[in-house]
């Protein structure tokens, strides 16, 4: 009598094996997914900082104007001449008036100007004047301060934009850092026999 030999077959281990390899895979992709997590995080903190440091610095440095003048011409047909005076907003930070950028507009034509940095020269066609009318610390420079009151001065002639009557003409004061001062002027009807003219306030 011939003796029947039997195999069983067990795939229980192999199916053991395939369940570690994915848990083995899915433990990898959570920790790869972690770590971006973890850097994303502190890259977002990074800029969030910067933001603030930025943001705080747009408030703290701002200054205000707080007239402007015109001077007329000898036969008082039109503007030569503007007068800003201006001093730091509440909190405002100290201003340096050698990386300030001025830029007067009409509605024909854009001026840039930097600093008259030889006083006794005065305004010209790329350069306005700054003076200070009066020092709150310290002695007078080109950095205006807590108490200071400065005077821009632009020569509308020679930068070939009177300002005649009823026109009107945008002034920009562009710090370093900062928000940027923003004034528009408008003529009168007449001027009059006034030699200076109140545009602001």
């Amino acid at each position: 009598m011939k003796t029947r030999i039997s195999l069983l077959k067990n795939n229980k281990a192999d199916v053991g094996i395939g369940t570690l390899i994915v848990f083995i895979a899915m433990v990898l992709v959570a920790a790869v997914a972690a770590a971006v997590l973890i850097q994303t995080s502190g890259v977002l903190q990074q800029k969030a900082q910067q933001t603030g440091k930025e943001a705080t610095a747009e408030v703290a440095s701002n200054m205000k104007i707080s007239s402007v003048v015109g001077k007329t011409d000898p036969t008082n047909a039109k503007i030569q001449n503007l007068n800003l005076s201006l001093e730091l907003a509440a909190g405002g930070s100290s201003i340096d008036f050698n990386k300030i950028v001025v830029k007067y507009v009409n509605e024909t034509t854009s001026t840039t100007l930097n600093l008259q940095t030889n006083g006794s020269l005065g305004p010209t066609a790329t350069l306005f004047n700054y003076t200070e009318e009066r020092v709150g610390s310290g002695s007078a420079n080109y950095v205006l301060q807590s108490g200071d009151l400065a005077l821009v001065s632009i020569n509308l002639t020679l930068v070939n934009q009177e300002l005649f009557p009823r026109k009107k003409g945008t002034i920009q004061i562009i710090p370093e850092t900062g928000t940027m001062i923003l004034k528009e002027v408008v003529a009168p009807a007449t001027f009059g026999e006034n030699i200076q003219v109140q545009l602001f306030p």
